[in-house]
């Protein structure tokens, strides 16, 4: 009985360990969509900060050209308070959709508190997201990163 009093303890204590972890708050660098297919799109996009909603759009995006060697990629302004980390959560649908696809900061593997948000639109109109840090970004091409921390 004390065993499993002692294991009990230990899933316990294991898992409140990871509950912790799991609101990461980051600034919000970067929103930049990338479209795969040849098919103009538009998408909807929101953006909340700790739960409350801080920025609202709708961005048209060209399709890739007919040789598909180049991406069409897009940046959304950047519009969302960034002068201190927040809980970060990115929902986006095809115009046209009904249902929204989403993440969160939560979902960064990266250890920069800065973090860039990627949505990928796949030509059979399937959307998905990626983080990544800041960082290589803004060394390469400054001017894609938001301000951040100053503000």
């Amino acid at each position: 009985m004390i065993r499993r009093s002692y294991l009990a303890l230990g899933i316990a204590i294991g898992a409140s360990g990871c509950l912790e972890f799991s609101d990461q708050d980051v600034y919000l660098g970067a929103l930049r969509l990338e479209n795969t297919g040849e098919t103009n799109r538009s998408v909807d996009i929101r953006v909340q900060k700790d739960g409350e909603q801080v920025h609202e759009t709708t961005v048209d995006i060209s399709g890739m050209e007919a040789d598909g060697n180049v991406l069409s990629t897009e940046f959304v302004a950047c519009a969302w308070p960034n002068d201190e980390p927040g809980e970060f959560e990115i929902a986006a649908r095809l115009t046209d959709d009904d249902s929204w696809e989403e993440t969160t900061a939560d979902d960064a593997d990266g250890d920069d508190s800065c973090q860039m948000v990627f949505l990928r639109i796949e030509e059979t109109g399937t959307l998905w997201f990626n983080w990544d840090d800041c960082e290589r970004y803004e060394a390469e091409r400054p001017d894609t990163v938001c301000g951040y921390g100053t503000e």
